[in-house]
């Protein structure tokens, strides 16, 4: 008896984590208002939707994201930051400093939980130039999983 729930939880536990997925997502940020602050974000959210029906309840993890951000050519002084805000959470969790106008992959934010309402955001910050500046393109993203 005791053998077997040994072996039966082994193979559960082997098997947790048994396929890998991603998610691609983009979207054009905001025109930024200089006067306002000068701040203009992409978010994307993790819906239900963005999960296959056969897994949507199943225990995910983040494998890493890949990025590409745009840019505001007609302003200055451009920061760009991609945060990581965990499932039912209302404030970003984490942020990390990226270039604008670059691409790359990430694994920093992967010891966070991760499943629908997981949100990854880009947010621009301008310090003058044009006061309605608005993005060369579009941020996107490249979200890897596994369930």
């Amino acid at each position: 008896m005791k053998k077997t729930i040994v072996i039966t939880l082994a193979l559960l536990s082997a098997n947790s984590f048994a396929a890998d997925n991603y998610i691609s997502k983009s979207a054009e940020p905001s025109r930024i208002v200089v006067a306002k602050a000068g701040i203009a974000l992409s978010q994307f959210a993790m819906m239900s939707f963005d999960f296959p029906s056969d897994h949507r309840f199943a225990l995910k993890q983040l494998k890493g994201i890949s990025w590409r951000t745009t840019y505001y050519p007609e302003n200055m002084n451009e920061m760009v930051q991609i945060c990581y805000t965990k499932p039912g959470s209302y404030n970003c969790d984490d942020c990390k400093d990226i270039s604008p106008n670059s691409s790359g992959e990430m694994n920093e934010f992967n010891n966070y939980s991760f499943d629908k309402y997981a949100t990854i955001t880009f947010r621009h910050m301008v310090r003058g130039g044009r006061d309605q500046g608005a993005p060369a393109g579009e941020d996107s993203i490249v979200v890897h999983y596994s369930y």
